[in-house]
């Protein structure tokens, strides 16, 4: 067996990216504005058919901009999937607003649009004027997480935001380039925010990037973002804004990796097959799949045991890594945590049957039929010797 370790995740380089930080060194356009900035904003934009960006720090700061710009208020109240990244869920706390959990579809692990619609019909109560309120709270938005690279139902999820007169917000920072029915994720609900951190499907080194059809939106994130200075000269701010604008020297990085996103996707997309074929024949493990009339990136490659673990499955997760391949579990249910365990839950409790049973696969887009051989060899060896 080769020794090397084979990583969950490492970004690649393979473009422009010390092109373009030299030029901004030499010609010192290094913090938030520069050229580099604008020229992300628009070549985002311009990819996904949008009008206009917002680039901002992280995919964090994005949500709270992004929940912010659709109204969301102290004591209102957001829905979110139950099993995410906690990046998607603490900016309703900034808010001031109170996180709402919706359940998983066992497939797709995506927010489960049945149990939302269960929810909306027997938790809530309409008020024609003023919106659908939950336990007193105005539901001021739904966070739709397009988790791992997979999209989610969109075409319900609209529906049930038309009905209820509640806005979305597509978290779309793990499925850059990921396709719902043809549409790019991100586009369909009010506003739509990616992350590039270092492990995602492009990376700017941190950063994240809001998108919306209502331009104004955009135009009112951006404000927020600069500390809402409202002077062109003056220090005056109307607002009370953040610091969370994108530096030039990340935008400069993002620029070099726009340019080989579809590449990228490819290559992700090759990896999964492979594994899809290796594993095609095992006893043990199945992929999780794109949903039906989707394009997923596969951000993350999710493996499925086929058989109930008789331990837990981060004990499964360290023997894997120690044989060298990098696997990792998903999500841990955040309704679990400290900080939210008494927040509403809705659901019968598949993200803790998703959690159990589910992991990450490695899936950086330099990896090699061969290296994928080798991670699927391995799961299975532990399964036969267990």
């Amino acid at each position: 067996m080769s020794s090397h370790f084979i990583p969950n995740y490492v970004p690649m380089i393979a473009g422009n990216e010390k092109n373009y930080l030299s030029e901004c060194i030499e010609t010192g356009w290094l913090s938030s504005v520069g050229p580099f900035v604008d020229k992300f904003e628009r070549g985002f934009a311009d990819f996904h058919g949008m009008k206009a960006a917002c680039a901002v720090s992280s995919g964090t700061a994005a949500i709270h901009l992004g929940l912010l710009a659709l109204g969301v208020m102290p004591g209102d109240c957001v829905l979110c999937p139950s099993l995410t990244f906690i990046g998607s869920v603490n900016p309703i706390t900034y808010c001031g607003a109170e996180p709402v959990f919706i359940d998983i579809d066992k497939t797709t692990l995506n927010m489960d649009m049945s149990v939302l619609d269960d929810f909306f019909s027997q938790e809530t109560v309409q008020k024609r004027a003023e919106g659908t309120f939950y336990n007193g709270k105005k539901i001021a938005a739904v966070i739709a997480v397009h988790l791992y690279g997979n999209p989610a139902d969109m075409d319900a999820l609209m529906e049930l935001s038309r009905t209820y007169h509640v806005p979305v917000l597509e978290d779309a920072a793990e499925s850059l380039g990921a396709l719902y029915k043809g549409k790019r994720v991100g586009t369909i609900g009010d506003i739509g925010v990616f992350s590039f951190n270092g492990n995602k499907v492009i990376t700017s080194g941190g950063g994240g990037m809001i998108l919306s059809p209502d331009s104004e939106k955009v135009r009112e994130c951006k404000h927020l973002s600069t500390q809402a200075k409202s002077d062109a000269i003056d220090f005056i701010h109307d607002k009370i804004g953040f610091n969370y604008r994108l530096s030039n020297l990340c935008a400069a990085v993002g620029c070099a990796q726009m340019e080989k996103l579809e590449d990228f996707i490819e290559k992700k997309i090759t990896l999964a097959l492979a594994y899809k074929e290796l594993s095609e024949k095992s006893t043990c493990i199945e992929i999780v799949d794109e949903p039906p009339d989707c394009r997923g990136t596969y951000w993350m490659v999710l493996a499925r045991t086929k058989q109930d673990l008789m331990f837990p499955i981060k004990d499964f997760i360290k023997e894997i890594h120690a044989s060298g391949c990098g696997i990792r579990p998903v999500w841990y249910p955040i309704r679990h945590m400290d900080m939210y365990k008494n927040n509403m839950f809705f659901g019968p409790g598949s993200d803790d049957e998703a959690y159990g049973s589910t992991f990450c696969l490695p899936s950086s887009a330099s990896l090699t039929q061969d290296d994928a051989q080798r991670v699927i060899s391995t799961i299975e060896n532990f399964f036969k010797e267990t």
